[in-house]
């Protein structure tokens, strides 16, 4: 089957669950991306417009970083938080850049989605219990799989408020179509491209940043230690998981680092985002390797992160996780005896 004839198959599976309910609750991960966002704002737009489905898109967590707060406010995309929503109320839920059992999700561990689309690896044990389950790790944002949904359903004029967000998911996830992006991600960039808002697109990527935000850039720096190629960044406690992305993105372009791991502690758990040069890094694997017995984290080849909580008896406080993460990472890529100096 090819990649059309799938689509327009997942399209008549996606009809068959959502066709007879009134509303559905779409889900995205906790501390929300611009690829989490877009697919689901692109989701909500396609069952409206397709079968006459609403939707209501809910998050846990914060949205913290800067640019995600423009995205939302300048494309007018309609978020609840979770702790408002009563998943009782739904009899179908949509899970999108994310899956169940990922340990970064809002929804109860006793709620099982009806649907997941996603591009993480790995592919989780519960995901392959779900009535519809499109899981592509060889895409690089879960936003190319949702613009082939809208490409196959034949909706005349997507609206450009939804093109402006899957364009900026695939850009922001595969930073440019340089990380991790395939074919297919290209094909989608250049699907979208003609009809992208681009001076609303631009106001999303360059917003005003607070105050607090060059704090944190100049702790960055004060604080990170680099093992030979791989630099280390912890930053204590966060206002948001999502300056850890940041920071990593920032820290990996350092003359001579292939790796950059940055650590923080935000409502009880550490957090920590993984960056590698390398295309074959295989950064998700080491998150895997680095949460074992402790917490859960995932990602792609170049991009990863993970969580920990501090009830863990291995993890106890925030001291001991950061130490215990470390040294994982380090062990993995193979620093582990090459000592550490600033940056």
């Amino acid at each position: 089957m090819d990649i059309q004839e799938g689509n327009k198959h997942r399209l008549e599976q996606l009809r068959k669950i959502v066709e007879r309910e009134r509303e559905i609750l779409i889900v995205l991960h906790n501390n929300p991306d611009p690829d989490a966002l877009a697919s689901a704002l692109a989701l909500k737009y396609l069952l409206r417009e397709k079968w006459g489905v609403f939707s209501v898109i809910a998050y846990g967590g914060i949205v913290g970083r800067a640019e995600n707060q423009a995205m939302i406010r300048h494309l007018k995309i309609d978020i609840t938080p979770m702790q408002k929503v009563d998943v009782r109320d739904f009899s179908v839920i949509a899970l999108v850049d994310n899956q169940p059992g990922a340990g970064n999700n809002p929804l109860p561990g006793r709620v099982q989605p009806a649907i997941v689309i996603d591009h993480h690896e790995p592919v989780r044990a519960r995901t392959r219990r779900v009535k519809f389950a499109d899981i592509r790790t060889d895409y690089g944002s879960t936003s190319s799989i949702l613009t082939e949904y809208l490409k196959e359903s034949d909706i005349a004029g997507i609206d450009r408020k939804v093109v402006t967000a899957l364009f900026y998911g695939i850009k922001s996830d595969t930073r440019d179509l340089g990380r991790g992006a395939s074919v297919k991600d290209r094909e989608a960039y250049v699907f979208l491209y003609p009809r992208v808002l681009f001076t609303t697109l631009s106001r999303i990527e360059h917003p005003q940043l607070p105050r607090d935000y060059f704090k944190t850039f100049e702790k960055a720096i004060d604080n990170a230690v680099i093992y030979r190629d791989a630099l280390v960044c912890e930053l204590g406690y966060i206002e948001s998981p999502d300056i850890l992305a940041e920071m990593s993105d920032l820290l990996v372009r350092v003359e001579g680092i292939r790796w950059a791991l940055s650590i923080g502690e935000f409502d009880g758990a550490v957090y920590f985002s993984l960056r590698t040069v390398n295309p074959r890094g295989h950064s998700d694997w080491i998150v895997q390797k680095m949460v074992e017995k402790i917490g859960a984290g995932g990602g792609h080849h170049m991009a990863a992160a993970g969580r920990v909580s501090l009830s863990h008896g291995l993890a106890k406080d925030y001291r001991t996780a950061v130490d215990l993460l470390v040294a994982r990472f380090l062990k993995r890529i193979k620093r582990e005896n090459v000592p550490g100096k600033s940056l």
